[in-house]
């Protein structure tokens, strides 16, 4: 069966967006690293804080865990592991459904407070909210819009926003800008230090 220039165009899409993310380099996200701790920041803290920007859970989920779980639609929905195999996992999504998924296609899914997820408002529509509490007995969750309200809705009915390639573009230039900074924060340090000893 032949495919339709639908599928084709999508085919493509995701082998450059994988090909992008992979294409960042090792050196360069161990240099951001670097910079972080020049800066105080300890490594674990900027590794987290570079798996939370890509959207990469720091282990694998387990089965019977939660997860946010890329859909056809490109959002990522409120799904549970129900096997793996390697870096396969098998997800059944809380509204129904199942597929087979890629380790980079799951996201991390606690709910914690702070967190941002996209809630279907009634009378806006989806609306990005901030998690205020998860009832985990109920599944729920209590957002707040940003604007004062605040509502419950059930953890099915939530997403995360596809990322997009401008977010990734931005993340490679904040991590060249980290980087220039520290090679000129290095030569101005070493400039001063041979004025100072001359």
């Amino acid at each position: 069966m032949p495919l339709a220039d639908e599928d084709i165009r999508a085919i493509v899409a995701r082998a450059d967006e994988l090909q992008r993310f992979a294409a960042i380099p090792q050196e360069e996200l161990e240099s951001l690293v670097r910079a972080g701790e020049e800066l105080g920041i300890t490594k674990a803290a900027m590794e987290r804080a570079l798996r939370e920007r890509l959207g990469t859970p720091a282990d694998p989920p387990k089965v019977g865990e939660l997860t946010f779980a890329k859909s056809t639609d490109d959002k990522y929905y409120v799904a549970l592991v129900e096997s793996s195999s390697g870096e396969d996992f098998r997800v059944r999504f809380l509204r129904g459904g199942e597929r087979i998924l890629a380790r980079d296609e799951l996201r991390p899914c606690a709910f914690l407070p702070g967190e941002r997820v996209v809630c279907p408002w009634p009378s806006w529509g989806p609306w990005t909210c901030t998690v205020l509490n998860y009832d985990v007995a109920d599944r729920r969750i209590t957002v707040t819009d940003g604007w004062g309200e605040t509502r419950s809705f059930p953890i099915g009915d939530v997403w995360l926003a596809p990322r997009t390639v401008s977010t990734k573009r931005r993340l490679r230039l904040y991590t060249a800008l980290v980087g220039i900074g520290a090679t000129v924060g290095a030569a101005v340090g070493a400039l001063i230090t041979a004025l100072l000893l001359s």
